[in-house]
């Protein structure tokens, strides 16, 4: 219906085909839904009140838009104290009022187009200002209100503008190569403490936030910059930069410019780069390492650890890992420490953050990577408690590895087991059912029997380290080279501003981290150490009691 009377049965049916629209109009200028709705039925009702007073409206459409736009200026107003959301989506429903400016002329056009295109390039004050002034018709005055800026920057950002808004038409925009081949990432991770919202991977799940990332990896860009590379408009994306910004994945460099504070790394090509460097370093100190444990056998046994069965293989897959962490750490060049490195997160987690790239992984390494993947050591205690838990994960480990599954209760109710206070009754059900879960007890005929190292005693703990070699003569130099390696290898096409992090990682991984794969994996191999037993997987490599 292109035009109507003052009729108002005939003014009502009308408009009631615009109620959607309406509030589609209502809900891309406000932020929440609630206030839309108010908006919407603030507009509804602007509008049937006007029919009153109008003889004739000769084109709905335009006279609809322009209420809603009037009533739209009017709630601004009212509301100049409360932050508004501008949203570009909105601009397909522009007025079809003849008189408008020659924008309107253009709605049906190729240059039209190209000019929503440049607008939503446009950084989030110009395209704000833009909207406002030239799509939503309010004055100057009106915005620096809305926006609480004075006068004239409203004045400067919208020449601003209209400059960017003219380079833009006459150029080609490029796209760059995450535009048509997005990464893919996986392996996420963390060397430290996470916060209240997670790690890595509940910032970095997302596609968009990994090519962010990546995008800003090896240089410093704008926002606009990333944009371009990702193929799309900046306005989509300034929200996610800055929640990663403000967590510490991305960092400002420079006023607007922001570069990746995450390490993103090819694990696969590492992994087959330096298969040779870690086996050359476990080939020299495993059988070594080994034998010396095997020697101090007597005063290890003697030092009042338990381990189940008395099983000596049992407890070397603990005593290796654990010393082969130490040995390998005392033996380590001198690097920065972990506070100096770590990046602190706004939600309180200090952690080094990690990813890998998801490449094609047809290739054949001629080795079993999976062999050789480690989690840990992960660490639970709390402080001004004494009980403590070290766990470490690998091939042989049959547990889940996300760092989530492993809390500090897990050694409250075991200390609650070892000291006589957990009795097998209905009552303590639940726990009985988690130990037997997580295979920190088994029922045998005897009844229930404890399946995991326990120190029980600073005095236990103090024999056994005393029992301990010192292998540091040994270590200090296969370590040494070793280190030297993998830092050249890891650093090999890497940003500047990553390498303390990377020195860190690099360290953590010859101080002991997958160096105590291929040291296992060395000695199984030569018939030194036994694989667990099935009912040994559970808890092989894990170290826990009221001993810290």
């Amino acid at each position: 219906m292109d035009s109507i009377g003052k009729n108002g049965k005939e003014a009502a049916e009308a408009i009631r085909s615009y109620v959607k629209p309406i509030f589609g109009f209502a809900l891309n200028r406000v932020k929440q839904r609630a206030e839309a709705e108010d908006l919407a039925q603030e507009i509804m009702l602007q509008l049937l009140k006007s029919f009153s007073g109008v003889r004739d409206i000769r084109c709905l459409e335009a006279y609809v838009w322009t209420v809603a736009r009037y009533t739209w200026v009017n709630w601004l107003k009212k509301r100049a104290n409360a932050p508004q959301a501008i949203e570009i989506n909105g601009m397909s429903e522009l007025s079809a009022a003849p008189s408008r400016e020659p924008l309107d002329r253009l709605l049906v056009t190729e240059a039209y187009r190209e000019l929503r295109r440049e607008v939503a390039f446009l950084s989030d004050i110009h395209r704000r200002i833009v909207v406002m002034h030239y799509y939503d018709e309010l004055k100057i005055g009106d915005i620096a209100i809305a926006l609480n800026i004075p006068v004239n920057t409203v004045k400067w950002h919208l020449s601003e503008a209209k400059k960017e808004l003219r380079k833009g038409m006459k150029r080609m925009r490029a796209t760059g190569t995450l535009s048509v081949n997005p990464v893919s990432m996986g392996e996420m991770g963390h060397s430290g403490s996470a916060g209240r919202l997670g790690e890595t991977n509940d910032f970095l799940g997302r596609a968009l936030a990994q090519n962010i990332v990546y995008a800003a990896y090896h240089k410093a860009r704008t926002v606009h910059q990333i944009a371009e590379e990702l193929g799309m408009p900046p306005s989509l994306l300034e929200g996610e930069v800055r929640h990663l910004a403000d967590y510490n994945f991305l960092i400002q460099t420079s006023p607007g410019k922001y570069q990746s504070n995450t390490i993103v790394w090819d694990l696969f090509e590492l992994a087959i780069a330096g298969h040779q460097f870690w086996q050359d370093c476990a080939a020299e100190v495993a059988d070594v390492h080994f034998d010396a444990l095997m020697e101090v056998r007597r005063q290890v046994e003697d030092s009042g650890v338990y381990v189940p069965d008395g099983d000596y293989n049992f407890l070397l897959w603990t005593l290796l890992p654990k010393n082969v962490e130490e040995q390998s750490w005392r033996s380590m060049p001198a690097g920065d420490n972990f506070d100096a490195v770590a990046p602190m997160r706004k939600d309180g987690g200090q952690y080094i953050a990690y990813a890998a790239l998801n490449r094609s992984r047809n290739a054949d390494p001629g080795f079993d990577l999976s062999s050789y993947v480690t989690f840990g050591p992960s660490l639970r205690y709390v402080e001004d408690t004494p009980l403590y838990l070290w766990q470490f994960n690998t091939y042989w480990s049959d547990r889940q590895v996300d760092w989530r599954f492993l809390e500090y209760r897990n050694v409250e109710i075991c200390h609650a087991f070892q000291q006589g206070e957990l009795p097998d009754n209905e009552e303590n059900s639940e726990q009985y059912s988690f130990l037997l879960e997580k295979g920190y007890i088994r029922k045998t005929e005897e009844g229930y029997k404890f399946n995991a190292v326990w120190i029980d005693s600073p005095q236990t703990l103090d024999r056994l380290n005393k029992a301990m070699p010192d292998l540091s003569a040994l270590y200090a130099p296969a370590v040494g080279k070793l280190y030297d390696k993998m830092l050249k290898l890891f650093l090999q096409n890497q940003p500047k501003h990553l390498e303390p992090q990377l020195a860190y990682m690099v360290r953590g991984n010859t101080g002991g981290g997958r160096l105590v794969a291929y040291i296992l994996k060395h000695l199984i191999d030569n018939g030194k150490l036994k694989p667990p037993l099935p009912h040994q997987q559970k808890t092989i490599s894990t170290w826990m009691g009221p001993v810290k």
